[in-house]
């Protein structure tokens, strides 16, 4: 479950709340402190509360206040998520400074987001047409730099830039808008469609309706003609709403429970799956899919068949489509050990995007490189020749400690130095500490994102586990501790949280249809 809603939430961010996450006080590559050169924002322009529902139950509120200066503008938000777990309130947090041009351009911000007792900092500045960015979590920072240029805006800023594009009736644009929790720039499509009546603070008013549209995801956004929005609403069930803040601040009645997301997200199948650790092989339909061509196709899973569905009530074709699948359980002694011969090559290019330090995966922190050498012994260099029997026994021993040392518990981490210290979390974290320690070991590793099949919801959910290359790429669950992954596990996305966001083409959307178990 955790792979779906941690991206809930930082799609929260986006769509609902236009804020952004962390809050630092490093800079970026080149400086350690933002600078701000001496900005006055003493002008308040706004101040406005929004509560947030989920199916017509309070779950938390957002607050965003914007200032302008002489030279221009300071946005300050927050936001607070609270939901129930195991009889605990879990808090989810959201805090957020930026600093714009007058013209709207990103100067820099710094921000903290906080789940339960896990944060990560992020603060940035834009110097050129770079933006240079410090990640912090678990006390660890990595350093990034990615291209921004004048075009590029912050998600907290869109309400301003809309304002500033006008209201006008059928009028379409794109903008590319940063997204800090990914760290990644995506495209934004805006279109004003219509004006609508609304209740607002008592009295009727004439609004204008949006829609913004990333990827499969839309959502919907009422503002008035100076540019406020009173109501959004995205992911099917989720709103935020205008309201005054001793409204927005109030909880009533019973905080939500984690497994309201969990059942939202869970896919009913047409037939239970008794020990889904033991399946084999797995052959299922996986319906309404937009694009049948992102489905992935390996030594693990083969597509079978793609049909594009007809409508039963109209006879139409629709642009949808019905993709039959095949998925199989595998072991390294099956792919690899019959075949191998003494070693293999691992080739610095072919492999260096799966030995990489990123800021989720920081293979390169002295206390990952430490660990790894006390469960592997000595880091392999992945520039010589390999054992695949060799790397596959570190595998093995990496997967048995990453299940053994992390307590299963309904919240993730973010990033691999956090979960080492916390010791705690689910898929997420289980797999950016195994890929951690693996890189740092020599080993090239893959998170992977997909469903898996659960005996408790009798369904499918979203999860997170990690492949090896060990002369071939091999799957592990270190959550489950699974050295031989079944087959109830259907891969959807390999990759980072970029990679992530295309789980949007099937959240909400996808089918399955069980046809045989094996």
């Amino acid at each position: 479950m955790s792979t779906y809603y941690r991206l809930s939430c930082y799609l929260l961010i986006f769509f609902l709340f236009n804020i952004n996450l962390s809050a630092c006080k490093d800079k970026s590559t080149q400086s350690e402190t933002i600078n701000l050169k001496g900005y006055k924002y003493n002008n308040l322009v706004s101040d406005r509360w929004m509560g947030i529902y989920f199916k017509g139950s309070k779950l938390g509120f957002t607050n965003s206040i914007l200032y302008e200066g002489k030279d221009g503008y300071k946005i300050v938000s927050k936001a607070i998520i609270k939901m129930k777990a195991f009889g605990d309130t879990q808090n989810t947090s959201f805090s957020q400074e930026c600093y714009l041009t007058k013209d709207l351009k990103t100067e820099g911000f710094k921000s903290l987001y906080e789940i339960a007792s896990h944060r990560q900092d992020i603060s940035g500045i834009v110097e050129g047409n770079k933006l240079y960015m410090n990640i912090t979590s678990g006390g660890a920072v990595s350093k990034k730099i990615i291209d921004f240029d004048n075009n590029t805006y912050l998600a907290s800023a869109i309400e301003l830039v809309i304002k500033k594009h006008g209201l006008d009736i059928g009028k379409k644009y794109t903008l590319k808008t940063f997204l800090e929790p990914i760290q990644t720039i995506i495209p934004l499509q805006i279109e004003i469609k219509r004006k609508e009546k609304m209740m607002i603070d008592g009295l009727e008013k004439e609004v204008f309706y949006l829609e913004e549209h990333f990827k499969e995801l839309s959502s919907s956004i009422w503002i008035t003609e100076d540019g406020e929005v009173v109501k959004e609403t995205s992911l099917e069930g989720l709103e935020s709403r205008k309201e005054d803040k001793e409204s927005a601040l109030k909880f009533e009645g019973e905080i939500l429970p984690v497994s309201s997301f969990i059942t939202f997200s869970l896919i009913r199948v047409n037939r239970d799956i008794a020990n889904p650790h033991g399946v084999k092989r797995l052959r299922l339909k996986l319906k309404n899919i937009g694009n049948p061509d992102i489905i992935i196709e390996d030594q693990r899973q083969k597509v079978i068949k793609k049909s594009r569905v007809e409508s039963p009530e109209s006879g139409v074709i629709r642009n949808i489509y019905d993709v039959e699948m095949e998925v199989k359980t595998e072991s390294w002694e099956s792919e690899v050990g019959s075949q191998e011969s003494s070693a293999f090559s691992l080739q610095p290019l072919a492999f260096s995007k799966y030995l990489e330090d990123t800021p989720e995966i920081q293979s390169n922190n002295p206390d990952i490189k430490k660990i790894a050498k006390e469960i592997v012994g000595n880091e392999s260099d992945p520039r010589l020749k390999h054992s695949g029997a060799s790397l596959w026994s570190k595998a093995l021993k990496i997967n048995k400690w990453v299940y053994d040392y992390l307590e299963k518990k309904p919240v993730d981490t973010f990033s691999a130095v956090d979960a080492l210290k916390s010791k705690e979390g689910e898929c997420q974290s289980h797999s950016n500490l195994f890929a951690a320690i693996a890189r740092a070991a020599g080993i090239p590793t893959k998170i992977i994102s997909g469903i898996v099949y659960s005996e408790d919801y009798k369904g499918f959910l979203y999860h997170a586990w990690v492949e090896v290359y060990v002369g071939k790429w091999i799957a592990l669950d270190p959550t489950f501790g699974e050295e031989e992954v079944d087959a109830a596990h259907v891969k959807l996305v390999e990759g980072g949280w970029e990679e992530q966001l295309k789980l949007l083409h099937f959240i909400g959307r996808v089918g399955i249809e069980i046809i045989e178990i094996g």
